[in-house]
């Protein structure tokens, strides 16, 4: 993958030795410019300081990249609430995508998709990271970001199915390419199947009559899940 880089300026990220192994989220930015490229970016966060970044940005023909890898850019943290539980600036990468604008729309051109998709594709296997770990800003922090993929869910579902299609391309087995498949519309139906980390929320929930779900099946999505988990760290359900 050919990757051009134009460091930024040490102001606007946290200088770290981080291994491979601490990297374990992609989060899926946008530029909220219109018109902009990724030279553009990089060659402003290398001149200026803004007290935020990402390493990566992506436009219709290049990707460009801002921080290294091994450190902390600042892209998803919240003075406010987390709404997932795990993913923050230093256990993942920040990857920003250039955007256009139609009136008050942002969208991403089509090249700039195709682009992102084969770059997150390509670290996804470089580190290992599995499809359910390629979130969107806003599943961290509620922000409106990336704008394209959150006004339009459908556009984000199509963005992570093709990272699927691209898995079947690179040959894995039929049970891979299911399991990716489950991971990208997780939903939890009993609480035998809630991930360890939740298992205590639905629980308790469970025990307090605060969850019913319907035709014995809770349809817990994966981030209705992390919700009613933040929730119950701030004490929401304590009685």
């Amino acid at each position: 993958m050919n990757t051009q880089f134009k460091a930024a300026r040490a102001e606007n990220y946290r200088v770290s030795d981080r291994s491979a192994a601490d990297i374990r989220y992609l989060v899926i930015h946008f530029t909220a410019n219109d018109g902009d490229t990724a030279k553009n970016n990089a060659d402003y966060f290398a001149r200026e300081a803004p007290g935020v970044s990402a390493h990566f940005f992506v436009d219709e023909k290049e990707i460009w990249q801002s921080v290294r890898e091994k450190d902390i850019a600042w892209h998803c943290g919240t003075r406010g609430m987390y709404f997932h539980p795990y993913c923050r600036n230093a256990n993942s990468l920040g990857i920003e995508l250039c955007s256009r604008k139609q009136g008050e729309k942002y969208y991403f051109a089509p090249e700039t998709v195709k682009n992102a998709r084969n770059f997150v594709r390509y670290l996804m296997k470089k580190y290992d990271i599995p499809l359910a770990n390629v979130v969107r800003h806003y599943d961290v922090t509620h922000k409106n970001c990336p704008a394209p993929f959150v006004e339009d869910a459908a556009a984000w579902q199509s963005f992570k199915a093709g990272l699927i299609q691209l898995t079947k391309e690179k040959n894995m087995t039929e049970k891979q390419v299911k399991q990716l498949i489950a991971q990208a519309k997780t939903v939890y139906d009993t609480a035998e199947s809630v991930p360890e980390w939740g298992r205590g929320t639905v629980d308790k929930l469970l025990s307090g009559d605060f969850l019913r779900g319907t035709d014995g099946k809770l349809a817990l999505s994966e981030e209705m899940l992390r919700v009613l988990v933040v929730l119950d760290r701030a004490g929401a359900f304590d009685r």
